[in-house]
């Protein structure tokens, strides 16, 4: 439920990391680092601030692949917050045969303005490569998850607060030059144990670069609940959805 101002007085992003992820002929990294940031703000009539975070790190070590990321969007309007996201997680991949490996996940997220103060997620599954090219990749994950999650004050649900999952996601990335890229993730939750209930989440991302070490970076993200909580008796809208904009800065 992020608010979108009319007039933007500072957007600004930080990136620290490797240099692209596109450099297929480098030398493969033990350690990458990469970090964002950004903030908005109108004033005048309507009175609104925005701020957005994330940060990746993906670590290499005998066979196998750490990868941690951290994702948070504030935003408030005429003394009103209209957006409070955390969203996080740390996963563990080894490839077992060509093209097929194996993943572990822990994950957090809190979506204040759809009820959730934290919802927290295990799993497992395996992790097929569908497409490996030079410039396109796209990979396949099928498992399951255990979720446990408490919802904010004056807020009920349907569900359990605790309950098993499936997962079915796809991650597709296309490099449209050795800086350039678009990727779309997407994820599927069904609840095992209310077949009305599911979580879909996906983002969209664009990085388009301006010289060769900045570039633009654009993101979307929507956060989908089939079965939202009720707070105070109203129920909550079902999705909720992030923009942010920025400069990223690679070395």
């Amino acid at each position: 439920m992020m608010f979108r101002p009319t007039t933007i007085a500072f957007v600004s992003a930080l990136c620290l990391g490797t240099t692209s992820a596109a450099a297929q002929d480098a030398p493969k990294k033990n350690l990458e680092i990469s970090g964002t940031a950004g903030f908005a703000q109108t004033s005048g009539n309507a009175s609104a601030v925005s701020t957005n975070f994330g940060n990746k790190l993906k670590y290499t070590a005998k066979g196998w692949i750490l990868n941690e990321d951290l994702s948070f969007f504030y935003g408030e309007a005429n003394d009103k917050v209209n957006a409070n996201f955390w969203n996080g997680g740390l996963r563990a991949e080894r490839q077992i045969v060509p093209r097929l490996g194996v993943f572990f996940a822990t994950r957090f997220d809190r979506n204040v303005l759809q009820g959730i103060a934290s919802r927290f997620e295990e799993g497992f599954g395996l992790d097929a490569k569908l497409i490996v090219e030079k410039r396109t990749q796209l990979s396949l994950q099928l498992g399951a998850s255990a979720f446990q999650q408490q919802l904010t004050p004056g807020s009920t649900a349907s569900i359990k607060r605790s309950y098993p999952a499936a997962r079915a996601g796809l991650d597709f990335k296309h490099l449209l030059s050795d800086a350039a890229f678009v990727q779309q993730t997407a994820e599927w939750l069904p609840n095992l144990s209310d077949t009305e209930s599911y979580l879909l989440n996906t983002e969209s991302a664009l990085v388009a670069p301006i010289s060769k070490r900045l570039s633009v970076k654009l993101s979307y993200v929507v956060r989908y609940n089939s079965t939202p909580p009720v707070r105070n008796g109203v129920s909550l809208k079902t999705t909720d959805t992030f923009f942010s904009s920025g400069l990223t800065l690679s070395y």
